[in-house]
């Protein structure tokens, strides 16, 4: 890397199934992105792993690659401590790049903290989740633009987000947003309706299509507190939230991921203590 181009950072991860549950079969990092140790608040099964990024931050020039991977069977719970914030830039950008890969049967809930996008910054972000047959997926994205606690919109900048899920070799979803004519989006009536947060809840589970039940049982969940849109793509479940604030927008996708844990993972949704700090 050479001086002043920003942080390269790269962790992956890969977990395996055995008699003993889940086990962490091996991860390398190089760079500022790291995990705490594996924890098992639900026992073995199901470890749960925080992904941590200690400088807190991400400024133009900055490269972060996370890979997890899932062998057949596997389990894991992954969230990270903090929201990732993606400072001012003077026109470098920076990159973040997140590869998820689950095997056979495998089930993975990927569930960051927000994204918090200040006034002039420059950021490329993307999130591939990769599916072999009868795996589970229950994952969110958060973002804010500008900071509505400060009275600063995001009239600046330019952050473009990608989000795709793939069954084998069949896209479920692959959508993008581009902040780069960020003003006449935050406002528009078909974008984020003059709202900075805007959230987004992704449920695959292992097999068939989406119950009808599901939808409706999320629409009473969020009623009418938030703007919010529930869509069943036949594999894939899809709940978009907007608000004032992240706090706003939150507390529905965590209702909305206590209903459908159950459902698309087979376990008990026991709130991580992370989220309580």
């Amino acid at each position: 890397m050479s001086p002043g181009s920003g942080w390269l950072g790269r962790i992956s991860l890969e977990l395996s199934k055995t008699e003993h549950g889940t086990r962490l079969a091996r991860s390398e990092h190089e760079g500022p992105l790291r995990i705490q140790r594996v924890l098992t608040p639900e026992g073995p099964s199901c470890p749960h792993i925080y992904l941590l990024h200690p400088p807190g931050g991400v400024v133009g020039g900055d490269r972060l690659h996370t890979e997890v991977a899932l062998g057949a069977g596997a389990e894991l719970f992954l969230t990270t401590p903090a929201a990732q914030k993606l400072y001012r830039s003077s026109g470098a950008r920076a990159e973040i790049e997140n590869v998820l890969r689950l095997g056979a049967g495998a089930k993975l809930e990927w569930l960051p903290s927000e994204t918090l996008a200040f006034p002039a910054a420059e950021a490329s972000l993307s999130t591939r989740v990769e599916l072999a047959a009868e795996a589970a997926f229950l994952g969110w994205d958060i973002a804010c633009y500008g900071m509505p606690a400060r009275g600063e919109t995001f009239v600046r900048g330019s952050v473009q987000s990608r989000f795709e899920l793939w069954r084998a070799e069949t896209p479920l979803l692959v959508e993008s947003l581009d902040m780069s004519h960020a003003e006449s989006l935050l406002n528009a009536a078909f974008a984020l309706r003059g709202e900075p947060v805007v959230a987004t809840l992704y449920a695959v589970p292992a097999h068939g299509t989406v119950p009808a039940a599901w939808v409706e049982r999320v629409r009473e969940i969020t009623g009418d507190s938030v703007l919010c849109s529930v869509s069943s793509l036949q594999e894939l479940l899809v709940v978009r939230v907007l608000g004032r604030n992240v706090e706003q927008v939150r507390a529905p996708l965590i209702a909305v991921w206590q209903l459908l844990r159950p459902e698309v993972l087979g376990r008990a949704a026991l709130l991580p203590r992370i989220w309580a700090t």
